[in-house]
């Protein structure tokens, strides 16, 4: 994991991310894809795929890279 769970905590405060897509978020940036994320949280295919819309439009990015680079970047503004 690349944070740290206070960083966690605040980049959901930030985005206004669920409890689910934080979870979707993080696995995301452990490097699962989509199909493993689902089968780690016990969600369907498409039920990733609706978090990972969700994720991606609160954000403000188009893909997975995105929000990794996104997340770093915001945690060295912040400084956490």
């Amino acid at each position: 994991m690349i944070f740290t769970a206070k960083q966690w905590e605040y980049l959901s405060k930030i985005w206004h991310l669920t409890p689910q897509e934080v979870e979707v978020a993080k696995l995301v940036c452990d490097g699962l894809d989509n199909e493993h994320i689902g089968k780690k949280l016990h969600i369907a295919y498409n039920t990733v795929r609706a978090h990972l819309g969700n994720i991606f439009r609160k954000v403000g990015v188009k893909g997975k890279a995105g929000v990794i680079l996104e997340f770093i970047q915001m945690m060295q503004k912040a400084g956490i």
